[in-house]
């Protein structure tokens, strides 16, 4: 135990698209596609309750130990420890949505993790800590229950985004830079990569030097968004479609 939970890690480290990786990733995909196959019976009051709760109270219990684990290993401090980077945010807000099945949560969130918590997921930033080690399972099961509960929410309670979305969430992205900026200049920290680039491959790493990457990735967010309303916008679509062949 002392190994899995120390500072330290044990054995080679984390590579992406490793074995461990891949049935990571195809756990969080099975999950996903579990909710879809199955939402007719989550609608249910009770289980629809007992599955949101369990997903929150599951997040709430990851983050408690993670911090834990910071404080206990001399590893917190206001430059590297706050929740402030778009996955640890998307955590909190998570659990908040699950709890309170607020619309506005989702409507931001929903796009946040298809572009943001996926991407994550494909490109993990784990400080070489591998699959013997607690911060790999934190980090998957944190982002993997993100995943969930959004498609838990589009699936199952049938919440989907609106094209005002988009623009919607590019603002409320935009403030939240703006203000963790003003946190990254008091605490020397990195938070949202927006002081450099992340040490794993990513899409920044072609989008030019800082700061211009910065300005670049307001273009990708903004195309990133309108291809994750894109299954939504053809849905709509062919909904009109057949409403017109009704008539």
């Amino acid at each position: 135990m002392e190994k899995f939970f120390g500072e330290n890690y044990t054995g080679e480290p984390f590579e992406i698209f490793s074995t461990a990786h891949i049935n990571a990733i195809s756990v969080i995909f099975f999950c996903c596609i579990m909710i879809y196959l199955f939402n007719n019976k989550l609608k249910k009051e009770k289980v629809n309750l007992y599955f949101r709760y369990s997903f929150a109270l599951i997040l709430i219990f990851v983050k408690i130990i993670y911090y834990i684990w910071l404080y206990v290993n001399n590893l917190w401090s206001f430059s590297e420890g706050l929740p402030l980077h778009l996955c640890e945010a998307a955590v909190i807000l998570s659990i908040i949505l699950l709890l309170s099945k607020s619309y506005f949560l989702y409507e931001f969130l929903y796009f946040w993790t298809i572009c943001g918590v996926l991407s994550a997921i494909i490109t993990p930033e784990l400080n070489g800590y591998n699959s013997h080690h607690f911060i790999f399972y934190h980090f998957f099961i944190s982002h993997g229950l993100v995943v969930m509960a959004i498609m838990f929410m589009t699936f199952v309670n049938g919440y989907q985004p609106r094209a005002f979305s988009i623009l919607k969430s590019m603002l409320i992205s935009n403030v939240y830079m703006f203000f963790v900026a003003i946190v990254n200049i008091l605490t020397g920290g990195n938070y949202l990569f927006i002081c450099k680039k992340p040490k794993v491959p990513s899409i920044m790493d072609f989008l030019g030097p800082w700061p211009w990457y910065i300005f670049s990735l307001e273009l990708v967010a903004l195309v990133g968004f309108s291809i994750a309303y894109l299954p939504f916008k053809i849905r709509l679509k062919l909904k009109k479609s057949h409403a017109k062949k009704d008539m």
